[in-house]
């Protein structure tokens, strides 16, 4: 069965709505240091819902910024201004330092939970603010009826944005899971994947799981994009789908659903 991302992140938009009309309004900031065409499409959509739901957004864009120093200057200045959220929107432009200016996002403005302090805190349950990808892939097996307990449940990848989250999650949660990473053999990963009840991917590489590689029945949770033939594409191989119980498509399967998540950790 394929999943529709895009019905359950309209339901969650509905919710985040009515919670906004009872709330003291709020108000994100999306910083974008170079980007490409897709950090724009990423950045529009971002702000699309932002505003359906009743929040108010700042979009700066910096593109002549080239290094740390500078980048952490910006971030440091709009943290001290009144944004309830501070979004540092990725890829930045080579030569920043990724982490380093992550980590200068103030932690109780920092929705995205990618700076040090916030992901600590999380993976310590000193906040309930999940990372966005998590959560989304928490919503999916929720609106599916997916029971964790019992499962075997394979991670692909250990990035900042899909792998690292979803594992930090899933550890908090005192689900046992099984990490796929660069470190693990071919013959392991295959073994991993033959056996897993349960796998959520976010390598990035285009249609690197394929139907051999999988059980019947599996559900497959695609949080990988990639380009392909100037299309967007995930890590799953859509053939995927005949054996698959759940899958989730790329695009429409998690990111719609990530977005909403993010709006709502400005609560």
């Amino acid at each position: 069965m394929l999943v529709d991302g895009n019905k359950i992140a309209k339901s969650l938009e509905e919710k985040l709505s009515t919670e906004l009309l009872f709330s003291v309004p709020k108000k994100v900031c999306f910083v974008v240091f170079g980007g490409n065409g897709a950090t724009e499409q990423f950045v529009k959509m971002k702000s699309r819902v932002a505003e359906r739901v009743g929040v108010a957004v700042d979009v700066k864009k910096y593109p002549d910024t080239k290094n740390t120093e500078d980048a952490v200057e910006i971030v440091r200045e709009l943290g001290e201004k009144d944004y309830d959220g501070i979004v540092a929107q990725l890829p930045f432009t080579a030569g920043i330092d990724t982490q380093t200016v992550l980590d200068v996002v103030p932690p109780h403005k920092d929705i995205d939970v990618l700076g040090t302090i916030a992901k600590e805190s999380y993976a310590k349950g000193e906040i309930d603010r999940t990372p966005p990808v998590a959560q989304a892939v928490r919503e999916i097996l929720e609106s599916c009826n997916i029971k964790l307990l019992g499962k075997k449940i394979v991670v692909v990848g250990q990035g900042r944005l899909v792998g690292e989250p979803v594992h930090l999650m899933l550890k908090r949660m005192k689900v046992p899971h099984d990490v796929v990473d660069i470190k693990t053999s071919e013959k392991g990963k295959l073994a991993l994947y033959k056996n897993a009840d349960i796998i959520i991917s976010g390598i990035g590489v285009p249609h690197d799981i394929k139907p051999e590689m999988i059980k019947d029945g599996v559900v497959l949770i695609d949080a990988g994009t990639s380009e392909q033939a100037g299309k967007l594409v995930g890590d799953i191989d859509p053939a995927c789908e005949s054996k698959a119980s759940f899958i989730t498509p790329v695009p429409g399967g998690v990111g719609p659903i990530t977005i909403v998540s993010l709006l709502r950790n400005l609560f």
